[in-house]
C-alpha cells in the first residue's frame, strides 16, 4: 500500500468540525455584538430624550412667574401656578417668562402658558401661543418621556413638601420634585428650582 499526497477522510472531518465550531462561535459573537449595539443605541436615545426633557422642565420652572391665567375653558379660577394629581389635569400649569422672540418678529410678548400632562405612560408638555388661551388658541404638544409606568410629583412650600399646589396667587413653590418610574423599576428623580432662573 503506497501513500499519496493529500488528506485522509478523518483529517478532513476534523478540519470541517473545527471550522464549523469557529463559524458558530464567530456568528454568535456577531449576533451578541449587534444586540449590544442596539441596546446601547436605545439607551443613548433614551438618555438624550431625558436630557432634553430635563432641560425643558428646568427652563420652564426656572422662568415661572406669578402672573395669573385662566385655563382654556374660561371657567376655572385664574391661577399663577397649579399642580398635583388632585386637579386631575393638567399635572402642572403656569405662566413662564423668557419665551424668545428674536428681534420682535412675532406679534406677541415673552409670556407663555405651559401645561404638563401624564397620560398613557407619556409625559407631555403643552405650550400655548398666548398666556390667556381659549379653546381656539393654537398650542404645541411635545412628548418628553415615554414608557413611564408611574409618576409622582410634590412641591416644596418653604420647609414642607405637599402633593398638590392649589394655585396660590401670592407665591410659587420653592421646588418641584418629579419622580418617573419606568417598566423595569428604574426610577428617575429630579428636583427643579421654581422661579429662580437657575
Amino acid at each position: 500500500m503506497t501513500r499519496t499526497d493529500g488528506f485522509t477522510l478523518i483529517e478532513m472531518l476534523v478540519a470541517l468540525a473545527v471550522t464549523s465550531l469557529l463559524m458558530v462561535a464567530g456568528s454568535t459573537l456577531l449576533v451578541q455584538t449587534l444586540r449590544s449595539g442596539n441596546m446601547v443605541e436605545q439607551r443613548t436615545e433614551l438618555i438624550r430624550d431625558l436630557d432634553a426633557a430635563h432641560s425643558l422642565l428646568r427652563d420652564d420652572l426656572a422662568n415661572a412667574t406669578l402672573r395669573r391665567t385662566r385655563a382654556p375653558n374660561g371657567l376655572d379660577t385664574a391661577r399663577a401656578f397649579s399642580g398635583g394629581f388632585s386637579t386631575l389635569e393638567p399635572l402642572m400649569a403656569f405662566t413662564r417668562a423668557g419665551w424668545p422672540n428674536p428681534a420682535g418678529m412675532e406679534p406677541r410678548g415673552d409670556l407663555q402658558r405651559v401645561e404638563y400632562f401624564f397620560r398613557d405612560g407619556l409625559l407631555v408638555r403643552r405650550a400655548w401661543l398666548r398666556p390667556d388661551p381659549v379653546y381656539a388658541t393654537p398650542y404645541s404638544d411635545r412628548v418628553l418621556a415615554r414608557g413611564v409606568t408611574d409618576l409622582d410629583i410634590r412641591f416644596l412650600n418653604q420647609d414642607t413638601w405637599t402633593l398638590d399646589w392649589s394655585g396660590q396667587v401670592d407665591r410659587l413653590p420653592h421646588l418641584v420634585e418629579l419622580t418617573l418610574v419606568y417598566g423595569e423599576g428604574d426610577e428617575l428623580r429630579q428636583v427643579f428650582l421654581v422661579g429662580g432662573a437657575g
